[in-house]
């Protein structure tokens, strides 16, 4: 077989001996990356390893595996592998782009994938043992994945020969040129960043934009997802939180006070109403005990004795669940206790006169 050539080109030349060598370590390389691939994945399971970090995991085996297989192909059919990484893609009077640059940018792309992904899961875990706040150190893992890659591209770009300080005047050049016509994206891009570094709004932030309350599920550099509490996700530019109105309610360090308005008919006992509404809200168990609820016998209403029944609360996302389950119990009350709940009422008059 080694006499039966299948390829031929001056120096180079491939037999039948060499062609099934390389396609058996070719099918060797996959059959070993998969089965490894498969005992990472039931291993992960079996210890609750995270997602990501056997993402990673995989990730590494492939590409041990591809360049071990490559390595291994090149030297059966005698490739000398310096000449293959130095033969030139693209060539011109200031910089040239082989085969090796592409190759170094591949490898600088996943060793910053990787290093961005541990200090993620590092960060994480700070957060998960409480060491760090969680909103803020979602923050710093955003600021840190962003820098991470904008030294590897830096890196990458230095290997390809380009001139760093060329390429910064370039882009600072185009962005003036398309900056007018851009503005509210680069608004958005610093409002970004603004907002990751100064913590004014961070994630698993209770915030309302324009009467719409929400949690902050994660911020990025242009924008940001919100979950409302029809639990739909909003994307919201950055640049509303920092030159619109904002209300933070994560920022509130202790409870914050709500109220159900409740209208009774005339001639009501006020002082049972007070005690209906004192006790649903002492029931609740979403309502904190101090400050304690307290009732405000608010107007004489056109139709109704109107009152008022504050309460504090830290669950300021749900606070419209714990209005309606005070409502359910202070209707059921009211219905036990005849207590009525009056509705507009118009007595019509009617004059007849007589045309004889």
């Amino acid at each position: 077989m080694s006499e039966i050539y299948i390829f031929q080109s001056g120096a180079f030349q491939i037999n039948l001996f060499q062609l099934i060598a390389a396609i058996g370590i070719l099918t060797t390389s996959v059959i070993l990356a998969v089965t490894l691939i498969r005992l990472t994945r039931k291993y992960g399971k079996k210890y609750q390893f995270s997602t990501e970090l056997l993402r990673v995991v995989q990730q590494a085996i492939r590409l041990a595996f591809i360049v071990t297989a490559i390595a291994a192909v090149f030297e059966v059919l005698k490739i000398n592998y310096h000449q293959f990484l130095g033969l030139i893609i693209y060539n011109n009077e200031k910089y040239a782009v082989k085969i090796v640059n592409i190759f170094i940018a591949l490898v600088i792309i996943y060793v910053t994938h990787i290093v961005a992904f541990l200090a993620e899961y590092g960060m994480n875990i700070r957060i998960e043992n409480r060491l760090i706040d969680r909103g803020r150190g979602k923050s710093f893992i955003q600021i840190i994945k962003y820098v991470i890659w904008i030294l590897g591209i830096s890196v990458i770009a230095s290997s390809f020969g380009l001139n760093m300080t060329f390429v910064i005047a370039s882009i600072s050049a185009l962005l003036i040129g398309v900056g007018f016509g851009l503005q509210h994206i680069f608004n958005d891009f610093f409002s970004g960043i603004i907002i990751l570094f100064d913590g004014s709004i961070k994630v698993d932030d209770i915030v309302e934009v324009e009467g719409t309350i929400g949690r902050v599920l994660s911020i990025g550099l242009r924008f940001s997802k919100v979950l409302t509490r029809a639990n739909v996700v909003i994307i919201v530019p950055n640049s509303r939180f920092t030159t619109e109105k904002v209300i933070n309610w994560s920022h509130n360090q202790e409870a914050t006070r709500f109220h159900v308005n409740v209208g009774v008919a005339y001639g009501s006992d006020v002082r049972l109403v007070e005690k209906i509404l004192l006790q649903a809200a002492n029931k609740h168990d979403k309502i904190v005990k101090s400050p304690k609820p307290f009732v405000r016998f608010n107007d004489f209403g056109e139709s109704s004795l109107d009152f008022q029944l504050y309460f504090w609360t830290v669950e300021d996302f749900l606070v419209e669940n714990i209005k309606s389950d005070l409502r359910f119990d202070i209707d059921s009350e009211f219905r036990k206790n005849k207590v009525e709940i009056p509705f507009p009422q118009r007595d019509l008059h009617l004059k007849t006169k007589n045309f004889d």
